[in-house]
């Protein structure tokens, strides 16, 4: 990396985000962890800190309230440069997002459904809309944000999950239309769409079984950090990141 390479992770404090950073942290950025609890942060703090010799930030703030990102302009107006953003801050309707149980789209209540909305995909607009000067000043720049599932178009219509679906698909339309606007302003946009991470996110919930398993956080950090990298000299398309399903041992007696 160049002498200063800033990253911001929305999200950094946890699951996937956490990982990001960390490796970042490790390939010797400098990175600007974003999130809401602010014991969970001083915790990731010290631990890149440990990891890599980047001037490393911790910052609390709420992604789905727009007044909160003045607190991110004013932490980017002292690094004076942002070389990636990963926005990985998300909420579904289950127990992260307040309720007990998922529930149908009939049952949900509109402030659970504004809530996620706000969350994952209002921040995402709102972490994008503060690096964007500053990349487009510099001619270069990654920006990426976490979908979900299998398809180019957000997780495929999960039951149970009408917000979290809603604001997933809306993301990947989003950094289509993003893509076009800045390619020749230097810019790079990246949808990422992977299959079941192990996150709190996902615990204890059936959704690796479709898939024959999970990627750990670490594994998908790795991979996705490498396709960017990769992506400054290479084209690739929207990449979609599974787990290599489970190896199951043959049934006693089978040759």
């Amino acid at each position: 990396m160049q002498a200063e390479h800033v990253s911001v992770v929305t999200g950094g404090s946890s699951g996937i985000g956490r990982s990001i950073a960390e490796e970042l942290a490790r390939r010797g950025s400098s990175v600007v962890i974003v999130g809401r609890d602010a014991a969970r942060l001083d915790a990731t703090l010290n631990t890149l800190r440990a990891l890599g010799p980047g001037r490393h930030s911790a910052l609390a703030l709420d992604v789905g309230t727009a007044s909160s990102f003045a607190a991110l302009d004013t932490v980017l107006a002292d690094y004076r440069r942002v070389d990636l953003l990963l926005a990985s801050a998300a909420l579904g309707e289950g127990p992260a997002g307040g309720d007990r149980l998922p529930r149908a789209t009939r049952d949900l209540p509109l402030s659970t459904f504004q809530r996620v909305i706000d969350i994952n995909l209002h921040g995402v607009f709102l972490a994008v809309k503060a690096v964007l000067p500053l990349m487009i000043a510099q001619g270069d720049g990654d920006i990426a944000a976490v979908s979900s599932s299998t398809t180019p178009h957000g997780l495929g219509g999960r039951p149970m999950a009408p917000a979290y679906c809603s604001s997933k698909f809306a993301i990947a339309a989003l950094f289509r239309t993003l893509a076009e606007e800045v390619a020749e302003q230097g810019v790079r946009v990246h949808t990422l769409f992977p299959g079941p991470v192990e996150t709190p996110l996902i615990a204890d919930t059936m959704l690796h079984a479709p898939y024959g398993g999970r990627i750990t956080a670490e594994h998908f950090a790795t991979s996705v950090l490498d396709l960017i990298e990769l992506n400054r000299s290479a084209v690739f398309a929207e990449p979609i990141i599974l787990p290599v399903p489970v190896e199951r041992s043959a049934p006693p007696g089978a040759s």
